[in-house]
């Protein structure tokens, strides 16, 4: 120490410390950029992995849930093709039975036309509200396609006088 004070003077000295001082923290701050660096960078990658694994579990989440309705709508669609079949069927039956009901009230008003028929021809009149139940029981017989054959029945009756015989005598 002695040597030093006899080779530098006390402003060399302090000089020199403050340069070392200076140069200490010239590297220390050199070294903490360098952390500082490499921490970004590291952290970067990291943060960049983190972000992919989330993405990439985010993406398989998905296509499990894609697959799950994928599925649902396949059997909805199943379902509803099975569900179509069988109104297709019902409404067939639907159908029939209505063409029946309709054949079977079209024979039921050409029985009811015809014993009415019978019964006003001995009876020799028809009056007006009856005339009127025939008219519109024929109106229904033509509109489910009945045959002719009601059309003579229809016009004979239509002759018939709307009064009793012994009325038109009495008046």
């Amino acid at each position: 120490m002695t040597n030093l004070l006899t080779n530098f003077s006390i402003q060399q000295i302090l000089l020199f410390t403050v340069l070392g001082a200076l140069a200490f923290k010239g590297i220390v701050d050199f070294l903490l950029w360098c952390k500082s660096l490499y921490d970004k960078k590291f952290n970067k990658d990291y943060s960049a992995k983190k972000e992919e694994q989330q993405l990439q579990e985010h993406f398989e989440n998905c296509q499990r849930q894609s697959k799950f309705i994928s599925d649902k709508y396949d059997k909805l669609e199943h379902k509803i093709d099975d569900l179509t079949e069988r109104l297709k069927v019902r409404m067939d039956q639907i159908e029939g039975n209505l063409e029946l009901l309709k054949i079977s009230d079209m024979h039921d008003i050409k029985g009811w036309i015809v014993e009415r028929h019978h019964n006003l021809i001995k009876q020799g009149w028809v009056d007006d509200f009856t005339m009127d139940t025939l008219e519109y029981r024929y109106s229904d017989y033509k509109a489910e396609h009945g045959n002719s054959y009601i059309d003579s029945l229809m016009g004979e009756l239509r002759n018939l006088p709307k009064f009793p015989p012994e009325s038109l005598e009495k008046k």
